[in-house]
């Protein structure tokens, strides 16, 4: 009889983590500045307070399976503030990383072959900041972590996620909020003053503002429904056409969407979802 053994090598995925901080401060106290922050893979968490320094830090972890791999990953993978004007720019930098300061473009491009191929490695950014409380953000993730914000006042909110959540809380300003495939959540300290869009493909949207709200109110949803415990009358709903050009000539579709009025009506609030439910309570 004869025994043949098999035997396999199992290898362990070492992992690097070091902590990145950074300072930077804008050159006035404009009503008119705006800090953004785009990140590919890991968690923001912006909190306002009354300081007058962008105050960074970045938990940068790196995971492969050589050192060699890790070195290499530590050297591409880092953390970039740029500023001009009364714009100041924090992103996740890697070899795949586009930005333009002229524009403020950021783009990553970076497909699956060459992630497998080249890379080698898998890498998180994690965001902690302390901003100014009055300044306005515009903060975005995509892998591997949620959007919390708090305690912030400027003129403008915007938060986009395609992976995960977005939760601000004790807020106020005009927003502008994009949830791919999780929740958003949001607590008004005061309601807003100026239009805000709300969106989310896969996820539900909780919203508490505060009592006197007087909202006209837009809502399309193809499976799910809008709950509110405020006061609402309908209004016509609202026409959108679009043109659409095809080999047999031009053809034009007529969307509409559901239009309330809650309260007495007045600042327009802007619901957009595919899969889930808009729950609007005070």
């Amino acid at each position: 009889m004869t025994f043949v053994f098999c035997c396999s090598l199992v290898v362990t995925a070492q992992k690097s983590t070091e902590t990145i901080k950074e300072e930077v401060q804008f050159s006035s106290t404009s009503k008119d500045n705006v800090f953004y922050v785009d990140n590919m893979h890991g968690a923001v968490e912006i909190e306002g307070y009354n300081g007058n320094k962008i105050i960074i830090e970045v938990i940068k972890t790196i995971t492969g399976k050589t050192s060699e791999i890790i070195a290499k990953g530590k050297r591409e993978i880092n953390l970039k503030v740029e500023k001009k004007g009364n714009k100041i720019y924090a992103y996740s930098n890697s070899p795949h990383t586009f930005f333009d300061l002229e524009t403020g473009k950021y783009s990553h491009r970076e497909n699956w072959n060459s992630r497998r191929s080249r890379r080698k490695y898998e890498y998180s950014l994690d965001f902690k900041i302390k901003v100014p409380k009055n300044v306005s953000i515009d903060v975005s993730t995509v892998n591997d972590g949620d959007i919390y914000v708090q305690n912030m006042h400027g003129e403008k909110l915007s938060a986009n996620n395609v992976n995960g959540a977005i939760t601000l809380k004790s807020v106020s300003g005009a927003t502008n909020v994009n949830a791919l495939n999780k929740d958003i959540n949001i607590v008004y300290t005061k309601n807003p003053t100026k239009e805000s869009w709300y969106r989310s493909l896969n996820g539900d949207i909780n919203i508490k503002f505060k009592n006197n709200l007087n909202a006209n109110v837009s809502h399309r949803t193809m499976n799910g429904g809008f709950y509110t415990n405020y006061s609402v009358s309908n209004l016509a709903p609202k026409i959108v056409k679009e043109q659409i050009r095809k080999s047999k000539g031009v053809k034009y579709r007529i969307r509409s969407k559901g239009q309330f009025k809650i309260g007495n009506g007045g600042v327009q609030l802007n619901f957009d979802q595919l899969n889930g439910d808009t729950i609007v309570k005070n």
